[in-house]
């Protein structure tokens, strides 16, 4: 599955009112940049004190980068995270409860991809230059 062309796209959106319609090709050339060294990273979340907190296993050498992992994320952890504390404290088996804990995170991929494009636009316009 390609991200560029959703990308372009939000990356047109996300212009000011007024703006071209075309993007800048510098822009243009930083998604894919973007986008691969995004793949390469690795996070895990969890629950600390009550609170969510997200953690970098594999960097992608890019702090910014790795901070947009970490946002999407949580940004879409949070909203099924009671549900995911009831399967985890519910009845049933670990191996049953992570058979759901994993059905209810396959839910959310639709969320990370669209937090992880509007990540990758912003981080695209600011590395671009416009």
């Amino acid at each position: 599955m390609t991200w560029l062309a959703p990308l372009i796209l939000i990356l047109a959106q996300a212009l000011p009112a007024g703006a071209p319609a075309n993007v800048d090709p510098k822009v243009a050339a930083e998604v894919p940049k973007i986008t691969e060294k995004l793949r390469q990273w690795r996070g895990t979340w969890a629950a600390v004190d009550g609170k969510l907190a997200c953690r970098t296993i594999k960097t992608s050498g890019d702090e910014e980068i790795d901070k947009i992992g970490c946002f999407s994320t949580l940004t879409c952890v949070k909203p099924a995270y009671p549900e995911l504390k009831a399967i985890a404290d519910g009845k049933g088996t670990e191996a049953e409860k992570q058979t759901k804990i994993r059905a209810k995170l396959a839910t959310l991929q639709p969320c990370l991809s669209q937090h992880r494009g509007q990540g990758i636009a912003t981080l695209a316009l600011k590395r671009g230059g416009a």
